[in-house]
């Protein structure tokens, strides 16, 4: 189901940080091949950002107040190098490459998800973290912004090909 009890027979959708997990590095991968950046470089911010959500899942499943706040506190510590990542050095070498159209689809994709990543932590502080919020609205939450950044970033990388494909030649089709 993807989902089990927790402290204070909460609902606890496990099954999000799985996700997570996947979806995040791939957002990374495709904003460092459009920065044409170096793969190790991909790789290690690719790694901070598995580290993030290792450690925000860890604290929404502890039981100690103290030991969730500890981990939710490790995870904002380990996304601090990914957002430096995505704005400064990222960005910095797509500027480097000197495409206009590359340079500007960057900026917009960049600054969608750095605004969206940093939402999820007051989600986080909301719910898990103090209770305020219900489930129901956690789940909504988590969900909206799950569609925001990764449905609105693909249909925004999905264009990058408008502009790329008019450099090609067209084709002729032969009967």
């Amino acid at each position: 189901m993807g989902w089990e009890t927790i402290m204070g027979c909460r609902q606890f959708f496990y099954i999000r940080f799985i996700e997570w997990g996947v979806t995040t590095p791939l957002i990374i991968l495709s904003l460092g091949l459009l920065a044409s950046e170096d793969p190790v470089v991909i790789a290690a911010v690719m790694g901070s950002d598995v580290a993030m959500v290792v450690a925000g899942y860890l604290g929404s499943v502890a039981l100690v107040p103290t030991v969730k706040w500890l981990w939710f506190v490790i995870s904002l510590i380990v996304f601090a190098p990914v957002v430096y990542a995505l704005v400064r050095v990222f960005r910095q070498t797509v500027i480097h490459k000197d495409d206009v159209d590359r340079i500007d689809l960057y900026g917009k994709v960049s600054l969608l998800v750095v605004i969206t990543w940093s939402l999820y932590p007051f989600v986080w502080i909301l719910s898990v973290g103090t209770g305020t919020m219900g489930i129901s609205a956690e789940s909504i939450c988590y969900s909206v912004l799950d569609v925001v950044t990764k449905c609105v970033f693909s249909f925004m990388m999905v264009n990058v090909s408008g502009y790329e494909s008019q450099e090609l030649e067209p084709q002729r089709e032969f009967v």
